[in-house]
């Protein structure tokens, strides 16, 4: 290459030399600055989407405090009952007694529920009654479908935190 280079006139060494530098300036271009500023857009418009999310989450969190603190619909814990007695009472009250195949404790804070064949809306709307109106936590949840919107469900409830 060296050869080659050298045998050729000074005209046509200073045209291979400007375009070789031009290359490289081409090449630098392509396949450093137009990633680097590329990668830069894309975090500036992801900082300007967690910034909106930030403000939504913010937003939200005065609502919920707001919420909390005007009393309505605050919980009011278990009243003094046992967590065993307040699911099955809540279950009975609200259709699901004939369900409920088995409630155990589970711990000394926590209560396992097995349901057969439980209509899944019911039971859904009696887990968010017990968590709002007693703020009982539920923590695992196993779900069998049965078809016609009925499911077998295993449950572990915890009462509320102190």
């Amino acid at each position: 290459m060296k050869e080659w280079f050298a045998g050729l006139e000074p005209r046509e060494r200073r045209l291979v030399t400007g375009g070789a530098i031009v290359l490289l300036l081409l090449l630098l271009y392509v396949l450093v600055w137009e990633p680097v500023v590329g990668a830069y857009r894309d975090l500036k418009a992801d900082v300007a989407e967690q910034r909106q999310t930030l403000a939504w989450m913010q937003q939200a969190a005065a609502q919920i405090r707001t919420l909390r603190g005007s009393g309505a619909g605050t919980a009011r814990g278990l009243g003094g009952r046992s967590l065993l007695s307040v699911v099955d009472q809540s279950a009975r009250q609200d259709g699901l007694g004939n369900y409920i195949k088995r409630i155990e404790p589970d711990g000394s804070k926590g209560v396992k529920v097995w349901l057969e064949g439980v209509a899944f809306d019911p039971m859904i709307l009696w887990l968010g009654r017990l968590t709002r109106s007693y703020q009982v936590e539920t923590t695992l949840i196993t779900i069998e479908p049965q078809g016609g919107g009925r499911v077998n469900a295993r449950l572990t409830l915890l009462e509320p935190a102190a």
